[in-house]
């Protein structure tokens, strides 16, 4: 009798034990697991080799970004040429990022605002790169050569999105102008004149 009666109590103590972990600590460690990944896209530094040119001549334009967040799954730098009809005159230098650079060409379908549903087709050439996973405080650049094909300005697009973008810190820049996929973009302008 004795002995059911301490079993009977250890039972208890362990169905108690367990019912007190199962309210108040598993599901604090599952929340902080659950915590969402909140990457911090940056592009650090944009470098032009000239801001006037002659038309013919090559502009080489070097294109820095950071990840100042958690861990990113993804992280994707793009650089966009609004002037060029095709990407015949871009030509990528040298980059670091762990992917090989991508030439997206005017009419190509791409993702619209990230969604997953929604794709868009490409208004103007652009080259992204990307690095998967990227860590926290990486950086990684890439370098271009592109020839302007006329005069006057010749705009470059630039932004970068992380992965997953869980919040407005995800996307740079976060204000100003938009771009054909409803992203903001950081715009650089060369003047080209005749020779």
């Amino acid at each position: 009798m004795q002995r059911a009666i301490l079993l009977a109590g250890g039972v208890a103590a362990a169905l108690a034990i367990f019912f007190i972990l199962s309210l108040y600590v598993i599901p604090q460690s599952f929340q902080q697991d659950a915590m969402p990944s909140m990457p911090e896209a940056l592009v650090s530094k944009v470098t032009l080799s000239s801001r006037q040119i002659t038309l013919g001549e090559p502009v080489s334009i070097s294109v820095t970004g950071t990840n100042a967040g958690d861990e990113a799954d993804m992280q994707i730098v793009s650089i966009g040429f609004p002037n060029l009809a095709n990407g015949s005159d871009i030509e990528v230098v040298r980059h670091d990022f762990r992917q090989s650079p991508l030439l997206v060409e005017r009419g190509d379908p791409v993702s619209g605002n990230y969604s997953g549903t929604a794709s868009v087709l490409a208004q103007y050439p652009s080259i992204e790169v990307f690095s998967r996973p990227w860590e926290q405080g990486s950086t990684y650049t890439i370098d271009l050569q592109v020839r302007p094909e006329a005069e006057g300005d010749f705009v470059v697009y630039v932004k970068s999105v992380a992965f997953p973008h869980t919040w407005d810190g995800a996307h740079y820049p976060r204000e100003g102008l938009v771009d054909y996929q409803q992203e903001f973009v950081e715009s650089y302008s060369i003047e080209v004149t005749k020779s």
